[in-house]
């Protein structure tokens, strides 16, 4: 996995030796669900402990291809905006 991935929520892991489900993976922290109808707690994902078989992971477009996307976009822009004569 790298820098570019991203986990998808929606598995089963254990915190402090307990089973919880994992509803929203986030940079640093991840939303857990100790058991149904307990209300949502925010963990440290380092606190996690994971199977990662049962982990899906999504690839991002990297950073700077989202960039160069976002300058097409604007250069499209200014070009229907201004178009040379």
């Amino acid at each position: 996995m790298d820098e570019d991935d991203e986990i998808l929520p929606d598995f089963e892991a254990e915190v402090d030796g307990r089973r919880v489900w994992v509803t929203a993976v986030l940079e640093r922290t991840a939303v857990i669900e100790p058991a149904p109808g307990e209300p949502k707690v925010l963990v440290n994902r380092r606190r996690l402990l994971v199977d990662p078989t049962h982990l899906r992971v999504r690839h991002l477009a990297s950073k700077e291809a989202a960039r160069r996307g976002r300058e097409a976009a604007r250069q499209l822009r200014l070009q229907e905006h201004n178009p040379a004569a």
